[in-house]
């Protein structure tokens, strides 16, 4: 198959066009013909460094949207022309290729309203925002929560979810693309413009000084230092970085504040539960099918021929939504 991978890595110059190897599906596995991606901002950060060993070449992307060609021996629920999409794992090789393999437990069908290049944007950021704010922070209806970067591929998809849920959102942005994104498209009730305001300060005015109960930090430092001063008394914050800093056991501990970390890969990482991510991914399907979830596209562009461009892209950090990707 022709694949773009890795060499080594490095800079945008370790990207290569090759041919690879077909990949073969595991028993569990379903063998997807790839008909598009997305970027993130763990493929730039794989590419540039890991933080466990790899093998090279090695194939980024970890959003699939395609047609499954093969099933293995104990799939289930899935058969050859399905259209699925789907997460490969992190620690596998990812769809910036022809053909990938993904855990089928982990998989869904796609949302049968979009297509394929809509569909590839969804996987990661919503489980990512899904775990998150379900099955970290247990998100109720009437909570005020806040969510950093909300045109961001992950905040983009949680202000969605938490307006489901009935919840009072407050986010921030940078830009005013972002800004206006923010507050006409996804109906966020405060959008704050970290540039020129203080929105740890805002925090505490929004919520006359109680701080708020619920904070999903998507940037990590000095964002999610600042974060600390602005969550309530007996909250919580979740966040899909780690911050190393010696403040967060002694803020934390005097506002009795609950710290999650969410790493949406684990359950295929480490084989824990797969199942609960096709499961989310159906649901998602269904309310994207239901007009209630909608992904944002900043670009598209084609695999084979813009990829660099793609991560170049993706590390300003100013794309609204995602990058998809299109491999046919």
């Amino acid at each position: 198959m022709k694949a773009m991978v890795i060499t080594q890595h490095g800079d945008l110059d370790v990207l290569a066009y090759q041919d690879y190897p077909d990949p073969v599906p595991g028993a569990q596995d379903l063998l997807v013909r790839v008909h598009a991606t997305s970027l993130n901002p763990v493929d730039c950060k794989v590419r540039r460094a890991s933080r466990v060993p790899r093998q090279f070449p090695l194939i980024l992307g970890y959003d699939v949207s395609g047609t499954v060609v093969a099933v293995g021996d104990r799939v289930s629920g899935f058969k050859v022309g399905d259209e699925v999409y789907a997460s490969p794992s992190l620690m596998r090789n990812g769809a910036n290729a022809e053909y990938v393999t993904v855990d089928s437990r982990s998989a869904a069908l796609k949302p049968a309203t979009l297509d394929h290049a809509s569909a590839a944007v969804l996987p990661l950021v919503s489980l990512t925002a899904w775990e998150a704010l379900d099955l970290r922070a247990n998100l109720q209806p009437g909570q005020t929560v806040l969510i950093h970067a909300g045109a961001g591929g992950v905040g983009h998809i949680a202000i969605q979810l938490a307006k489901l849920r009935g919840c009072f959102v407050i986010t921030t942005a940078g830009r005013e693309e972002s800004i206006q994104f923010c507050r006409d498209h996804l109906h966020a009730d405060v959008v704050i413009d970290y540039r020129h305001e203080d929105f740890a300060a805002k925090v505490m005015d929004i919520t006359s000084g109680k701080g708020c109960p619920t904070i999903l930090d998507t940037v990590g430092d000095d964002v999610f230092l600042k974060s600390l001063d602005c969550v309530a008394i007996n909250g919580q914050i979740v966040t899909i970085l780690p911050t190393a800093t010696n403040l967060i056991s002694e803020k934390l501990f005097l506002k009795n504040v609950t710290l999650h970390y969410e790493f949406m890969g684990v359950p295929t990482v480490y084989n824990l539960n797969p199942e609960r991510q096709g499961t989310i991914l159906s649901a998602l399907g269904n309310l994207v099918d239901a007009g209630l979830i909608a992904p944002r596209i900043s670009r598209r562009m084609q695999l084979f021929e813009s990829l660099a461009e793609g991560h170049r892209l993706q590390e300003t950090g100013h794309t609204l939504g995602k990058i998809s990707v299109m491999v046919r």
